[in-house]
């Protein structure tokens, strides 16, 4: 005769290993379910940083091209006060402009000779 006690403890423990396996299934689920949450965490953190630096990086690009128009209009400007410096320093003097600075720059260097002629006379 069959122990009566043998397949209903072999049933026991079957259903005591199937739990135990159940249970350490559960645990390792409830740890992955623990890791998906803080990669979840970690991925939302990227993101949020991810779109700071690309807000970062647009304004550095506008204020790159506010530079450049800052840039172009002072060339811009100075560059057209030196063509107006050049203009008036090359302006040409007129005739009558070039008799007068002649004979008052040959009066002063006469003027001048015969001044000291008369303190050598002295």
């Amino acid at each position: 005769m069959a122990d009566p006690s043998g397949p209903k403890n072999s049933d026991y423990e079957q259903g005591r290993e199937a739990g135990e396996i159940a249970g350490s299934i559960a645990t390792r689920l409830a740890g992955h379910d623990r890791h998906f949450e803080a990669i979840n965490g970690s991925v939302a953190k990227c993101a949020s940083e991810l779109h700071e630096l690309r807000l970062a990086v647009q304004r550095l690009g506008d204020q790159g091209e506010a530079r450049d128009q800052t840039s172009t209009a002072m060339f811009t400007t100075v560059r057209e006060l030196d063509l107006a410096r050049r203009t008036s320093a090359l302006a040409n003097w007129s005739l009558w402009q070039r008799v007068v600075a002649y004979v008052v720059a040959i009066g002063l260097i006469v003027g001048t000779m015969v001044f000291l002629w008369f303190l050598g006379q002295r």
